[in-house]
C-alpha cells in the first residue's frame, strides 16, 4: 500500500509539472496581424512564405541596425500578399491605412518610424507625428516586382528616408560566410581560447621538462635517436601529444563552425516531458479529418502519431511548427514516418479553402491530417491535452480584429496509443526526429 501511494503521489506530481509547463509555455498569437508579433522585438518583418534572397535579407537587417545606431530608428514590414495580413486581409492594397493600424498596435513598445512596403505602394507611421515630408521623399522610389524587388525596394526606401533626415547610410555588404569567431556563440569562443591555452600550456610544460632533463653541453657524445623521448619519459610525451591534440581538435571545430555559418536561435534540445511505454494513454480524439473520416490515434502499422494543435489561418508560429514537423518526418525512412493529426483551435476557420491554402503555403505532406469538429467537441480535446485557447477582440485605428492565442504544443503518441513525449514550441527538427527514431527502433 505505501508503494502504491508513493506511485500515486509521483504520478500526480508529474502531471502537475507538465500542466505548469503548458501554462508557462509562450502562447502562439495566431489569428491576427503577423507583422505586429514580429516587430515588437525585431526591426523587420519578412513573410515566412516568400523566398526573399538571403543576401538582401541580411542587407536590410544590417541597414536597419546601422540606421538605429545613427539615431534614426526605422522598422519595416514587407507585405507581399493579402495572406501576410492574417485576419485583416481587408487592408490589402491600402499600405497607408495598414501602416497606421500596425503603428498603433506597436505603440506600447515602439515610437519610431514605421515603413510598410506593399506592391501597391508605401505606408508610413511615426507615433502620431506628421509623415508628409517622409512620404514625399518616397514618391520617386520605384516599387520593384517580385520577392527580390520588394526587398530591394525596402532597402532603397530606408536609405532615402535616412539620408533625407541627415543620416546617409552606406549599403552594407554582408559576408556570405562569417568568420568562425563571429559565427559561434560567446560561450563557444571562450571554450576555444581555453582549449588553445591548455594545448599550448601542455606543450610548453613538456618542452620545459625536456630542457630540464637535457644532458650538459660539455657532453659531445652523440646520442642515438629517441634518447630525448626516453629521458622525458612516456608520461610527458603523452602530455605533449595531448596538447597538440587539443590544438588540432579546436582548429577542426572552429573550421566546421565557420563553414556552417551563423547558428539559429536556441531551441529545445530535448522533449519537455516524456512517458515510459504503456504508462499514460493518450486521450481519444473524437473528431473527423478534412475528408469527414473519423480520426484514430492507433493503427496497425507500428508507426507513431504526432498530435498537435494548429490554427488553419495562422500566419506566424503555426506554419513554422508545421515546417519543423514536416522536416522531421522527411528525414525518417518511409516505413517509420508518423502521421500528423493537427487538431484545430479555430473552428470558424475549418474550411476547405483554408485547408487547400495551407496545403500549398505550408507544403504539407500526405502524412498531415486535420482534426475538425464542433467547438464543444474540440474543447473537450483541448482540455484533455492541457491546451489553452483564448480569443481576444481588439479594435485599433477603427478596425476590429480577433486574435487567437493558444498553447503551441505537439505530443508524440506511439502505435499503441500511449503518450511518449511532449514538445512545447520552439523545438528542433533533430529532437523530434530522434524521439520518433527511438520509438521505431523499440517497435521493430
Amino acid at each position: 500500500m505505501p508503494g502504491r501511494r508513493r506511485g500515486h503521489i509521483l504520478t500526480v506530481a508529474a502531471a502537475a509539472v507538465i500542466a505548469l509547463g503548458l501554462l508557462s509555455a509562450p502562447p502562439a498569437r495566431a489569428d491576427g496581424d503577423p507583422a505586429s508579433d514580429v516587430l515588437y522585438s525585431q526591426r523587420a518583418f519578412l513573410p515566412y512564405d516568400v523566398a526573399f534572397p538571403s543576401r538582401l535579407q541580411q542587407q536590410l537587417r544590417l541597414l536597419l541596425a546601422e540606421s538605429s545606431k545613427a539615431g534614426y530608428p526605422i522598422r519595416v514590414a514587407i507585405i507581399a500578399s493579402d495572406y501576410d495580413l492574417g485576419s485583416i486581409a481587408q487592408l490589402w492594397g491600402k499600405p497607408q491605412t495598414y501602416a497606421r493600424f500596425l503603428g498603433i498596435e506597436l505603440s506600447l513598445s515602439y515610437h519610431g518610424l514605421l515603413l510598410v512596403v506593399m506592391p501597391s505602394g508605401f505606408g508610413l507611421y511615426h507615433a502620431g507625428q506628421p509623415v508628409t515630408k517622409a512620404a514625399h521623399e518616397l514618391e520617386t522610389v520605384p516599387i520593384r516586382p517580385g520577392a527580390r524587388g520588394l526587398a530591394q525596394t525596402a532597402i532603397d526606401a530606408v536609405r532615402r528616408l535616412a539620408s533625407a533626415a541627415g543620416h546617409p547610410l552606406a549599403l552594407p555588404q554582408p559576408h556570405p560566410t562569417p568568420h568562425a569567431a563571429e559565427a559561434r556563440p560567446s560561450s563557444h569562443r571562450l571554450r576555444d581560447w581555453l582549449i588553445i591555452a591548455s594545448g599550448f600550456l601542455l606543450v610548453a610544460l613538456a618542452w620545459a621538462i625536456s630542457l630540464h632533463l637535457r644532458p650538459p653541453r660539455a657532453s659531445t657524445r652523440r646520442r642515438p635517436a629517441g634518447t630525448l623521448l626516453r629521458r622525458i619519459g612516456p608520461i610527458w610525451g603523452l602530455v605533449a601529444l595531448l596538447g597538440l591534440g587539443l590544438l588540432a581538435a579546436d582548429i577542426v571545430l572552429m573550421t566546421r563552425s565557420a563553414e556552417a555559418g551563423p547558428q539559429p536561435a536556441p531551441r529545445a534540445a530535448a522533449p519537455d516531458a516524456t512517458w515510459t511505454s504503456g504508462s499514460s494513454r493518450a486521450p481519444g480524439v473524437d473528431l473527423a479529418d478534412e475528408h469527414g473520416r473519423p480520426v484514430s490515434l492507433t493503427r496497425g502499422d507500428r508507426r507513431a502519431t504526432i498530435v498537435t494543435f494548429i490554427d488553419p489561418v495562422c500566419r506566424d508560429y503555426c506554419p513554422l511548427e508545421a515546417r519543423v514537423l514536416n522536416q522531421a518526418i522527411a528525414r525518417l525512412p518511409a516505413a517509420a514516418r508518423p502521421r500528423v493529426v493537427a487538431v484545430s483551435v479555430n473552428p470558424p476557420a475549418d474550411t476547405a479553402k483554408n485547408v487547400r491554402l495551407d496545403q500549398k503555403k505550408w507544403h504539407l505532406t500526405a502524412n498531415w491530417h486535420w482534426a475538425f469538429g464542433s467547438r464543444d467537441q474540440l474543447a473537450r480535446v483541448w482540455r484533455a491535452y492541457g491546451i489553452t485557447v483564448q480569443t481576444v477582440s481588439q479594435t485599433t485605428a477603427g478596425i476590429t480584429i480577433k486574435k487567437l492565442v493558444h498553447t503551441e504544443a505537439a505530443y508524440i503518441v506511439d502505435a499503441q496509443g500511449y503518450k511518449r513525449a511532449l514538445f512545447l514550441w520552439p523545438f528542433k527538427t533533430s529532437t523530434v526526429e530522434r524521439v520518433i527514431r527511438s520509438l521505431a527502433g523499440a517497435a521493430g
